[in-house]
């Protein structure tokens, strides 16, 4: 018999569903539940709920998607974890539910071991979501391929370690062509892959052990040396159970994340609170990037207030202006990082992060201006470092 204690709020425009679906629950006496027929024209499957349930079951009809896109107008902190049952094959369906913060999409004929699993995960991950400070979550991403989203992030994760003391696991979600752990001059014999392999037995202490640790604390977490390249995608349960446990043990989470927009790209977007949008002054980054920053607010719900657009080997020489770039993206904050090939190149050669092998180049400097903006402390010389930054914007 499960135990499970969750508040559960079943919704559907069909009478007969809400009873299969009680009929279902009501044999787990710990699940405490209530019912909702959606009648009268609301759409909104929390219409008249004063309290919010710690679980919900929608039902969707067969052309209806109206409940979808109530709940995606939502903040995120005024939606319970969601449980989809119905047609979830459509592109519609499927993009709407991510919106809305959908847990699981579970097709018709139900089965019921596949929705009480649902319900045992929302459960798991709210004990752990009261049982600890979450770290906070920062997810960077190139506009077009080679921006240098993988070098910012690795340094970006480096100084939060190195000046701001901070507990930070680094990990790359880029599966296939991932090499963070060579920026820092590191082979690991397992990593993000036999994680995920081994999840039904990987906890805070576990983990460590599918964990590279460079000299400076930073603890990586991403492709082991002797993987294969993978072909098939990873369950994004399994992602978002993995990301549950890594935050309860760091300050900040830094992900890297490959240049799609996929389920597992959407929900660490999702929970993002800080997410780097690299970019370069070239009329074809800019045009990606509106399509991705697009992608982000319109599918996704990101807010302006979470979006920081890097301009990286910025020129002030260039025809394409950071004000161009801002004006033209609709942001908020636009931060240039300078160009340094030389310092960089040798950096990734060695496998040396900017502070410990150019801690005085304009890019280091710029790079730890950055990492305040994410959550950083104030350097020991913040008037030459916002020096710096002013003169970049200029």
């Amino acid at each position: 018999m499960m135990d499970v204690k969750l508040n559960v709020l079943l919704v559907s425009r069909r009478k007969e569903t809400l009873d299969h679906l009680e009929s279902i629950l009501r044999k787990f006496p710990s699940l405490r539940l209530q019912r909702q027929l959606t009648v009268n024209g609301h759409v909104d499957p929390l219409h008249d709920v004063s309290t919010l349930p710690e679980a919900l079951i929608l039902h969707l009809g067969e052309t209806s998607h109206a409940e979808l896109e109530s709940l995606a107008a939502r903040a995120a902190d005024r939606r319970p974890p969601l449980i989809v049952v119905g047609d979830t094959n459509g592109t519609t369906v499927m993009r709407l539910a991510m919106q809305a913060g959908a847990r699981d999409l579970l097709p018709l004929p139900l089965v019921e071991a596949d929705l009480i699993a649902a319900l045992q995960r929302i459960e798991r991950d709210r004990r752990a979501a009261g049982a600890r400070a979450e770290g906070s979550l920062i997810a960077c991403m190139n506009a077009k391929g080679g921006c240098g989203a993988t070098l910012l992030a690795c340094n970006i994760a480096h100084a939060l370690v190195e000046v701001s003391r901070r507990n930070v696991t680094l990990i790359d979600f880029d599966l296939q062509f991932g090499a963070i752990p060579v920026y820092f001059d590191l082979f690991p014999k397992r990593g993000l892959l036999q994680a995920l392999e081994n999840l039904d037995r990987l906890d805070e202490v576990a983990l460590q052990g599918y964990l590279v640790q460079h000299a400076s604390g930073l603890k990586i977490l991403g492709n082991a040396s002797e993987d294969a390249m993978p072909t098939q995608p990873v369950s994004v349960d399994h992602v978002r159970q993995l990301l549950e446990i890594t935050t309860r043990g760091s300050d900040h989470i830094v992900v890297d994340l490959p240049r799609r927009i996929d389920a597992v790209a959407a929900l660490a977007l999702e929970r993002a609170q800080h997410i780097v949008l690299v970019v370069q002054q070239s009329l074809a980054t800019v045009r990606d990037a509106t399509r991705l920053i697009g992608c982000m607010r319109n599918d996704l719900g990101v807010s302006k207030e979470r979006l920081l657009v890097v301009v990286n080997r910025y020129d002030k020489n260039s025809g394409i202006s950071v004000e161009d770039i801002r004006t033209t993206l609709a942001c908020g904050d636009v931060f240039p990082v300078p160009n340094d090939f030389r310092t960089v190149s040798e950096c990734i050669n060695t496998g040396t992060p900017l502070l410990s092998a150019a801690r005085n180049a304009a890019i280091t400097r710029a790079v730890l201006s950055l990492h305040r903006r994410l959550g950083g402390v104030a350097p020991d010389r913040p008037g030459l470092l916002s020096r710096t930054f002013s003169g970049l914007r200029r």
